[in-house]
């Protein structure tokens, strides 16, 4: 019965599950909270990412910038440098104390870590597609049913149109071989289906693997790859190319 509801809500929830966020925090007004939230659900935000928050869609660089400065006066976020042209704010544990959730880790990410959670915050806000990262929580709370240990932390929601529940993975190495990682997707594919909540989402096309890389041209070559197997055919694949990732990944390396 949950499996039923489940898929129901896909279908018609939209951008409704995106605003189920918690109450506001008697100290912290709208703008503010809407930046430690983004903050908690990607593990970072920059500063292109704020401006797609409806608190501050209106706001200017400087109002932006005052929001960011207080919030970091008051304690609960903090910065760092997300590569050598760029910086990103993460959450402190009174942050994250100050909008009710809870903070895994109170340490500067690491370089892996801050790829990855940059390359889900880009392909989420940063896109011509909109869609919202679901927290563990709202994975337990909404799809009961596909819950098990050993998910991995990066299922998405993609509510326009024909609302879509999607999983995605970071190819984070300049030299990764496209063979492997469609090897890695073809044995994603079959971990899904082989489960049942997850089999009745995609046998209602609500289901989709997204790859997330670097260039173009490693992008167009999983995707030709991927069409060559028929097992790639019971899911929707979709390999999606993040430029911006390269500065990541070049400091990364020359940090090594």
């Amino acid at each position: 019965m949950s499996t039923v509801w489940n898929t129901n809500f896909l279908m018609n929830c939209g951008e409704a599950m995106a605003l189920k966020t918690p109450p506001l925090s008697a100290s912290a007004d709208a703008a503010t909270t809407s930046v430690l939230q983004q903050i908690a659900r990607y593990r970072l935000a920059v500063f292109a990412s704020l401006r797609t928050e409806a608190a501050l869609a209106d706001a200017g660089p400087r109002t932006i910038k005052y929001v960011l400065r207080d919030a970091q006066q008051r304690g609960w976020i903090t910065s760092a440098n997300l590569h050598h042209q760029a910086r990103y704010w993460r959450l402190t544990a009174a942050g994250a104390a100050e909008i009710g959730v809870a903070l895994p880790r109170s340490e500067p990410l690491s370089e892996p870590a801050k790829l990855r959670a940059y390359a889900l915050l880009a392909f989420c806000r940063l896109s011509d597609r909109p869609r919202v990262r679901l927290t563990a929580d709202e994975l337990a709370r909404y799809f009961p049913a596909l819950v098990r240990a050993g998910l991995p932390t990066g299922y998405y929601l993609a509510p326009q149109g024909q609302s879509c529940l999607g999983l995605a993975r970071v190819d984070a190495g300049q030299r990764g071989r496209w063979d492997r990682i469609v090897e890695s997707l073809r044995e994603d594919i079959e971990t899904h289906w082989q489960q049942s909540g997850f089999r009745t989402l995609i046998s209602a096309g609500r289901f989709e693997l997204t790859v997330l890389t670097v260039f173009p041209q490693k992008a167009r070559r999983i995707q030709e790859a991927l069409a060559a197997h028929r097992d790639a055919q019971r899911i929707r694949v979709h390999a999606v190319a993040l430029p911006q990732l390269l500065p990541l990944l070049t400091s990364f390396s020359e940090r090594k």
